[in-house]
């Protein structure tokens, strides 16, 4: 997925920066509750991304730790066969890894998730957007315009309460 810059024009978004540790650009409407984890959502919209810290073991390559991220979701969604991961971007600063899955779920909908595996230096952001799988589209190009302009700092401190994972 490469995001056409042309057709999502962000120089009206705002910028937000959480804890320090990464930075992006969100549309004007969407708005950010990070109380626990970090969600960025519309509230007239069809889905979220939630987003995880997750500190990242020196020595492993961007793209294993990328791929622990998105097969985690796999397993966790009972996808282990038939997924497949695409590279979104790369830099020298990060790697951004993206699959998508569909699950069903208890009250018998079915729900799409896109799993975003942002990957720098210091830290990684396992991210996931999920809705219903008929709205997949609906905010597919904002989600993506919000996911290429993440730019890792990595000048915060992780959160003290040790909720945060750490990649092997």
């Amino acid at each position: 997925m490469k995001v056409d810059h042309h057709i999502i024009d962000r120089s009206s978004w705002d910028e937000i920066n959480i804890d320090g540790w990464f930075k992006a650009l969100i549309p004007p409407t969407w708005e950010v509750d990070d109380e626990d984890d970090v969600i960025i959502f519309d509230p007239e919209g069809f889905g979220e991304l939630n987003i995880t810290f997750l500190e990242r073991t020196i020595g492993r390559s961007k793209r294993d730790v990328a791929g622990d991220i998105i097969a985690g979701w796999a397993e966790e969604l009972d996808q282990y066969n038939g997924y497949e991961a695409n590279i979104v971007k790369r830099s020298k600063e990060v790697l951004i890894v993206s699959a998508e899955f569909t699950a069903d779920e208890p009250e018998g909908e079915v729900e799409f998730w896109r799993i975003f595996a942002v990957v720098g230096d210091k830290i990684a952001l396992d991210i996931n957007y999920s809705c219903d799988v008929e709205d997949k589209e609906r905010e597919e190009r904002v989600v993506e315009g919000i996911i290429d302009s993440i730019q890792l700092i990595g000048t915060g401190a992780l959160p003290a309460d040790d909720s945060e994972d750490k990649l092997g």
